[in-house]
């Protein structure tokens, strides 16, 4: 069990030096990617017996899966690149373009570890 990633994580995970301008991007990709997986976690009762739900993983938790924090490491790094691709297509010259899927199927099953079932 860990904690949900931080700056220094995802910056290491894309190789990349301290910068404050790109670090304000990576912050902003970081806090959606952990926003995005506190929701993919769901909620679970707070035990207090009156019903009340709060989030299984909040942002401040310690208690993370291990999954988890490689999937919104990796989550948040597909973020901050994802701006180089507005229109969801990377140019490689005159190899082509190819298009970038909307969600990664390896990020999607480390977050499904751990995230509750639903029956449709």
């Amino acid at each position: 069990m860990a904690t949900w990633p931080g700056l220094a994580d995802v910056r290491k995970f894309l190789r990349l030096q301290p910068d404050p301008n790109e670090d304000a991007v990576i912050s902003a990709a970081l806090a959606a990617a952990v926003e995005y997986g506190v929701s993919k976690y769901g909620k679970v009762d707070d035990g207090t017996g009156t019903g009340t739900m709060v989030d299984r993983y909040p942002a401040d938790s310690t208690t993370v899966p291990d999954s988890g924090r490689q999937a919104a490491t990796m989550h948040a790094a597909r973020l901050y690149r994802r701006r180089d691709t507005v229109d969801g297509t990377i140019a490689f010259g005159d190899m082509g373009a190819i298009r970038v899927g909307r969600v990664d199927p390896d990020i999607e099953a480390m977050y499904a570890l751990f995230s509750p079932l639903v029956f449709g």
